[in-house]
């Protein structure tokens, strides 16, 4: 049997089911296979970031239903370092205790972050394909064959004999240990094992234990039974992340011991039902290249990163947002070379957020350094004792644990991706220096940048200016000063791929409020890119010029929009 499409994508994870649902947008037929049997059945990944939930909003995913999904804010309002999970509090990270940041994060995205297991997120993804006969589960990749401009990839199929499957391109998103990364020669930069840790997934109501102590996660500093807790449903559904020795994965896990840890972590006698146990490996990699000649690589496929930040699975849907309008465009006729730039785009990023997650983790020791009273490396019941009792230390520790706030919120990384100048990207200076550029996101129309949220109005419709972007064709923004129907007679003429809509005071999208004129002016005109990014800001009086000359350099004459 073979079948024919013109993208492959390798794994059904997170990021592999977005590429699809973005495909889908534009048109473009695929596969996804899937060597597990379902979906993803343990939690896993957690938080998901402004960014990428509005790359579900893209896609006709509401965030309402994601939240709806996920705990309440009540139940995640805190992050709690103790010395049991049913115990003392050593210190407490509470996420409403700065305000401004609270504010910025409601006011510069239509979707703030918010946390769902990974398990339920993508079930909501593959929900939302329109084709979900298009992922093909207990079909394992196992290599491909390059013939001129296509991929013969072969599948081993689950109680059943191998199938071929020709594609144009092949992506590769399975994962840590990607079978594509490896069969096309590209190696992982950076240390390779960090530290071994053992996923303990149980079952567990721990309402009534943890009343009035309700948080997301619980670091468990007792050196007896260290590790954390992530609570993705307080009542039900729980995550114990433990350390282990590197060889321990060597020889089956010895589940009856990790199961007595576990209840002694817990620090009551309470009823749970372990799920699995699964041991993994925190690293910090980047693959040397994102591929290339067909065959692409995203999300954890492409980098690795500590989970200090929660930024990793968010790294990669935004990857899968880069490179398919791309490949879409490419599909419909553009050049092959703009499937070149995906990989100087997107490394960049996952240098700097590896980076970072490093850096949190390395800050998360501060605390620890503290507990442990007698300095021995280890933090003992007696350490834990004599820090609570000494007013000065315990004050001490409250500040290390308040100075781990770029671990909790990261929107300048989140929001502030900023693409270098390009052939995608015409510069016109630099973006406004942030002081903190991990935490605070300064909006700016700057090229590269995301396209900055506000919110407009339309008679009774209210609607983010991120809703005006379209993921087939380019946007120009113009104001009301700005000749729009010149503009759009100028791009029809050269037949480009693009849609002017007239935006802010004195037009049908009215500005809700002020903050549509802190970042857009009225006398200029701004190309979005299909992933929301600025292309260009040009100056009204030679828009038509500049916006012809920019979007054909990417898209000749002839790559039609949809219909």
């Amino acid at each position: 049997m073979t079948d024919d499409v013109p993208v492959l994508i390798v794994g059904a994870g997170p990021v592999g089911l977005m590429t699809g649902l973005l495909l889908e947008q534009q048109g473009i037929d695929f596969r996804i296979v899937e060597r597990r049997p379902t979906l993803h059945l343990a939690p896993q990944a957690h938080v998901i970031s402004s960014r990428s939930l509005e790359i579900c909003r893209s896609v006709g995913i509401d965030d309402g239903l994601i939240r709806q999904l996920g705990p309440s804010p009540a139940d995640t309002s805190s992050v709690r370092w103790v010395d049991r999970l049913v115990g003392r509090d050593l210190g407490v990270f509470r996420f409403d205790a700065d305000g401004p940041a609270i504010g910025r994060m409601l006011t510069q995205s239509p979707t703030p972050t918010t946390n769902l297991g990974q398990d339920r997120f993508e079930q909501v993804l593959f929900d939302h394909l329109d084709r979900p006969d298009r992922v093909l589960f207990s079909h394992g990749w196992t290599g491909h064959e390059p013939t001129g401009d296509r991929q013969r990839s072969t599948i081993e199929v689950d109680g059943g004999s191998p199938i071929e499957i020709e594609s144009r391109y092949v992506i590769g998103a399975d994962g840590a240990g990607s079978r594509v990364r490896k069969a096309i020669g590209i190696d992982m930069v950076g240390p390779d094992n960090l530290q071994t840790y053992l996923n303990i997934h149980f079952r567990a109501n721990l309402r009534r234990e943890l009343a009035g102590r309700e948080g997301l996660l619980y670091w468990v500093m007792d050196g007896e039974v260290d590790g954390a807790f992530i609570a993705h449903d307080i009542e039900s559904n729980w995550i114990f992340m433990k350390t282990i020795d590197a060889d321990a994965t060597a020889d089956p896990i010895d589940e009856a011991r990790y199961a007595e840890l576990l209840r002694r972590a817990v620090g009551a006698d309470v009823e749970l039902d372990i799920v699995s146990m699964n041991p993994w490996r925190m690293t910090a990699q980047i693959a040397d290249r994102y591929g290339g000649d067909g065959v692409f690589l995203v999300g954890d496929a492409a980098h690795r990163f500590p989970p200090t930040g929660g930024i990793g699975m968010n790294t990669g849907m935004q990857d899968a947002h880069n490179l398919t309008w791309k490949l879409a465009m490419v599909e419909r006729g553009a050049d092959p070379s703009l499937l070149d730039t995906y990989e100087p785009e997107r490394k960049p990023v996952a240098e700097a957020n590896s980076s970072q997650s490093m850096a949190n983790a390395v800050k998360m020791f501060e605390v620890a350094a503290l507990l442990d009273v007698d300095g021995d490396g280890r933090i003992s019941s007696a350490d834990l004792d004599a820090a609570t009792g000494d007013a000065e230390r315990q004050a001490e520790v409250q500040a290390a644990v308040d100075a781990q706030a770029a671990h909790f919120n990261m929107s300048g990384l989140d929001l502030g991706v900023c693409y270098p100048s390009g052939p995608l990207v015409i510069g016109d200076g630099p973006p406004p220096p942030s002081d903190d550029p991990v935490s605070i996101y300064l909006p700016s129309t700057t090229p590269g940048a995301r396209l900055p949220h506000a919110t407009l109005t339309r008679g009774a419709q209210t609607m983010s200016t991120l809703d005006l972007v379209r993921h087939d064709a380019f946007v120009v923004l113009v104001g009301a000063g700005v000749d729009g129907d010149r503009l759009a007679g100028a791009i029809g003429e050269a037949e480009l791929p693009a849609a002017v809509v007239a935006v802010g005071p004195g037009t049908a999208l009215a500005p809700a409020d002020e903050q549509f004129a802190a970042v857009f002016a009225a006398d200029q005109v701004l190309i979005v890119r299909p992933d929301g990014h600025v292309a260009a800001r040009l100056s009204s009086d030679s828009a038509a010029v500049d916006v012809v000359a920019a979007i054909a350099e990417v898209a000749p004459a002839g790559v039609a929009a949809l219909p």
